[in-house]
C-alpha cells in the first residue's frame, strides 16, 4: 500500500487548512431572512491541494508512517531541530503522551537536518516551517491538526478529530466544498433541510460534498460545540465551507438549493476578513423564494 498524505502547495497553506476544522472561529450576525452573515477567522488558501506520494526510496520516518497508516493508526509528526530548547520540550510532552494514552496513534520523530528525512521534509515542505511543528495525520493521510509551538499533552490529546469532523477536513484536503447540516429527529423541518443540502450536493457535480450531524450524537459533542451550535437549537443550522476552506455560509431553519450552490462555489477574495480585523465578510444571498 502506498501512503497518500494530502498538503498544500506550501506549509504556511497547510497551517490554515488544518486550522480551519481544528477550530471553527467566527462571529454570526442572524439576518432576516434567517441566514447568517460569518465573520471569517481563517486566511484564504492560496492553492488547490494535492495528494503526495513519498519517494521511491522512503527514509525511515515515510516507512513508518507507511506502516502506522496501513495499520489504520493515527500518527503525529514531529519535525525538530537537536539545538533547539522548544523542541526538546515538545519531545518530552510526545513521550509523555505516548507512554499515557490509549489512542491509537504513532509517534514519527523527524530531525528536520538530517539529510537521510530529506524526502518527506521536501514531501511537506516544511523546510523553512517554525519549529518545533507538530502534525496529526489521520489513517487516510489527512493532516487534522497543526501545533507550530509547544504545547502541553491534553492539546495533544484533545487534537484527534470526531468522526464527521475527520469526514470534514478530508473532503476540504481534497478540494471540495463541504455542506453541514446539524439537526435531530424532532425537528420538522429537519427532512426538508436535508433534501434541499442533497439536492445541493447534485447540482455542484463532485466540487461539494453533503455532511449530516446528528446534534446528539455524543461523538460529535465537541465538534458542535467548537462551530458554537446550541444543542437544545429549535432549528436544523446548515454550514457552507468552500473548496478554498472558507466559510462562506451558515442558514438557520430552512434553506434553498441556489443559496446552498452559490455559497459552496463563493470565492471570498483574501482582503475580506483577515484575522482579527472585527470586520463582516459580504453576506450570503438572501433565501430566493
Amino acid at each position: 500500500m502506498q501512503t497518500q498524505i494530502r498538503r498544500k502547495g506550501a506549509y504556511g497553506i497547510i497551517e490554515a487548512l488544518a486550522l480551519l476544522l481544528v477550530i471553527f472561529s467566527f462571529n454570526c450576525g442572524k439576518k432576516e431572512d434567517g441566514s447568517v452573515q460569518a465573520q471569517e477567522k481563517i486566511q484564504k488558501p492560496a492553492s488547490p491541494i494535492q495528494t503526495v506520494r513519498p519517494q521511491t526510496n522512503p527514509s525511515i520516518a515515510s516507512q513508518k508512517l507507511t506502516q502506522a497508516l496501513t495499520a489504520g493508526k493515527y500518527a503525529y509528526l514531529f519535525f525538530y531541530e537537536t539545538d533547539n530548547a522548544d523542541c526538546q520540550t515538545m519531545e518530552r510532552h510526545l513521550d509523555s503522551f505516548a507512554r499515557r494514552t490509549k489512542k491509537n496513534v504513532e509517534i514519527i520523530k523527524i530531525d528536520r537536518k538530517d539529510p537521510n528525512n530529506n524526502d518527506i521534509v521536501t514531501m511537506l515542505r516544511t523546510q523553512t516551517a517554525p519549529i518545533p511543528l507538530t502534525l496529526l495525520i489521520n489513517p487516510s493521510g489527512a493532516i487534522v491538526a497543526v501545533f507550530t509551538k509547544v504545547v502541553p499533552e491534553e492539546e495533544l490529546s484533545q487534537a484527534f478529530p470526531s468522526p464527521k469532523k475527520a469526514e470534514t477536513l478530508k473532503y476540504i484536503q481534497e478540494g471540495k466544498g463541504v455542506i453541514l447540516s446539524f439537526a435531530n429527529k424532532k425537528m420538522s423541518s429537519r427532512e426538508a433541510v436535508q433534501a434541499c443540502c442533497s439536492q445541493a450536493k447534485e447540482k455542484l457535480a463532485g466540487k461539494a460534498e453533503y455532511i449530516y450531524i446528528d446534534l446528539s450524537d455524543r461523538k460529535e459533542s465537541g465538534f458542535i460545540k467548537e462551530l458554537k451550535i446550541d444543542p437544545q437549537t429549535p432549528t436544523p443550522v446548515t454550514f457552507v465551507i468552500n473548496p478554498q476552506g472558507q466559510v462562506t455560509g451558515k442558514y438557520e431553519g430552512e434553506v434553498q438549493v441556489t443559496n446552498l450552490v452559490e455559497a459552496a462555489t463563493k470565492v471570498v477574495k483574501s482582503g475580506c476578513c483577515p484575522p482579527s480585523s472585527g470586520q463582516a465578510c459580504p453576506p450570503t444571498n438572501p433565501q430566493k423564494k
